[in-house]
């Protein structure tokens, strides 16, 4: 009795992840095939944050490409050696694209990746000033 509710519990814990999956799927409008990895953005004043989790990707794997207010991230995580018993985490190919609410300065981001999160600090672009009555 109590393995079958560890198994049902499992297994709906799953069905929840594949949900998630499916998801952050839509909301980011990226082409099913290709796992989307879960994405944090913070408006810091001058700046955004932006955190996505990529864990097992490394740093030569990974591509950023920013255009006014869009930036896309694209890699690779690589499935590894051996058979697998069972695999729940996705491999192959990502990609994100963001739309940010104001351009930022071109070619200004900061990388870093720390513990399986890439952290990307880009600055916002200055806004130029109102003409209006004086």
């Amino acid at each position: 009795m109590t393995i079958e509710r560890y198994d049902a519990l499992e297994q709906l814990q799953r069905i929840r992840q594949q949900l998630d999956e499916l998801s952050r799927r839509f909301s980011s409008q990226e082409a099913f095939g290709e796992w989307v990895p879960p994405v944090d953005i913070l408006d810091e004043g001058d700046r955004y944050r932006i955190l996505v989790d990529v864990p097992g990707v490394k740093n030569d794997d990974l591509e950023l490409q920013e255009q006014g207010q869009t930036i896309t991230l694209a890699g690779v995580r690589h499935p590894l050696e051996g058979r697998y018993i069972r695999q729940e985490r996705p491999s192959g190919l990502f990609r994100r694209t963001l739309t940010l609410p104001e351009p930022i300065v071109p070619n200004k981001a900061q990388a870093s990746l720390k513990g399986g999160v890439l952290e990307l600090v880009l600055p916002k672009a200055q806004k130029p000033p109102r003409k209006g009555k004086k």
